[in-house]
């Protein structure tokens, strides 16, 4: 018997929770009341000041930053805060950050994953909406290169890719300059330039009824930057985005650090600190206590385990066990709750996600219908060491 039917899952082959694969899996949150309702309401109360979201999401490797995000992005399209008075539009992405990477770098991977038929296709939109597009863009900025750009947009000739270059900050050669009619490359004068079309084009979004919010994760590699110029200019351009001026582009950020010191100084700096507030700076940490455990695991298998069936089986094997421990004996569910909390620094949903799994794949190897003490004091010191 295959190994999800031996255990009653729901629509999957384990039990792990990874949004990257299963997009379903972003509603998951379990076991942890406190941030859940603390980066809800964050997220919800940054619609009415400063006017989007400017958070930062950190914690310990395996603690669930990147289930916060996705969950976040699920809250907006599934349950849209009523402060939210536009349609999110939401850009999920892994920022790669390497030594020699600069704000260049930064700034086209959040231009490309966005996309240029998205940003076209707002232009596109406005010119149906207005009697002057020309006229129009000129009020999104106070750049009129970065209103020229956005123009070209709407066509659908070599133009349209060349304003597209032109805006991720890609070089463009003098020729190309003129033909677009730019008197310079975006970012020749710094970092700032580049803020300025970002924020154009979160602009653009909002008169097209939708507001612009990206998610960056795996942001602790901007410590990979080692030369000071380029690791300042991507500072000044987030530092930028975090000015009140800017109430059109959202960011979501998460980064791995064990304490907010340890985080990329990038982003940590008293300057971006005051700008968005302490309270925007949310640590997704262990669980502190058995009962976070207890309470963590339970919620888990309450969503991917069928009741009904297992149920059903416990009753038809005369299994020792409930439906509310199942697949564990419970006394081997409380084991494993005890072996998690027994250093409350390994106390993080990866590595219960991970016990749980290799528990049951081993119970399963077994021929047993439920997992034992022996199996949890086999598999979870190798998990907890």
């Amino acid at each position: 018997m295959e190994f999800r039917e031996w255990f009653c899952l729901r629509n999957r082959a384990n039990f792990t929770i990874d949004a990257k694969v299963n997009p379903e899996d972003a509603r998951f949150y379990f076991g942890r009341d406190d941030i859940q309702d603390q980066v809800v309401k964050q997220m919800r109360r940054s619609f009415v000041a400063p006017g989007t979201p400017k958070m930062m999401i950190w914690g310990p490797y395996g603690s669930g930053k990147t289930q916060t995000l996705f969950y976040l992005e699920w809250v907006l399209h599934n349950e849209r805060p009523t402060s939210l008075h536009l349609q999110p539009h939401t850009v999920h992405l892994d920022i790669e950050v390497q030594s020699k990477s600069d704000v260049s770098s930064i700034h086209m991977q959040l231009l490309e994953t966005l996309g240029r038929d998205a940003v076209s296709n707002w232009v596109r939109s406005l010119f149906n909406q207005v009697s002057d597009l020309k006229a129009t863009l000129m009020e999104l900025t106070p750049d009129p290169n970065v209103a020229i750009g956005l123009e070209h947009l709407r066509s659908f000739g070599d133009s349209n890719l060349t304003a597209w270059r032109w805006l991720t900050r890609q070089s463009l050669a003098t020729k190309e300059l003129e033909n677009l009619g730019v008197t310079r490359n975006l970012g020749q004068v710094g970092a700032g330039d580049m803020v300025v079309a970002l924020i154009a084009i979160g602009q653009l979004a909002e008169r097209n009824g939708e507001k612009l919010i990206f998610l960056l994760d795996e942001m602790e590699a901007l410590g990979n930057v080692r030369t000071g110029d380029a690791s300042e200019s991507i500072h000044q351009y987030f530092r930028r985005l975090a000015d009140a001026a800017n109430s059109t582009v959202g960011f979501i950020i998460g980064f791995m650090a064990n304490t907010l010191s340890e985080g990329p100084r990038i982003l940590t700096r008293p300057d971006i600190i005051s700008r968005i507030g302490m309270q925007s700076y949310i640590e997704v940490g262990h669980l502190p206590a058995v009962s976070d455990v207890r309470r963590f695991i339970e919620e888990l298998l309450e969503h991917l385990v069928e009741a009904p069936k297992a149920n059903e089986k416990i009753q038809a094997e005369a299994l020792q066990g409930t439906v509310n421990t199942y697949p564990f004996e419970p006394s081997a569910f409380e084991l494993l709750a005890d072996y998690a909390s027994q250093d409350p620094f390994k106390a993080l949903p990866r590595n219960i996600i991970n016990a749980i799994n290799e528990c049951a794949i081993q119970a399963w190897d077994e021929d047993k219908l439920l997992i034992d003490d022996i199996i949890v004091n086999d598999v979870a010191p190798l998990v907890f060491q």
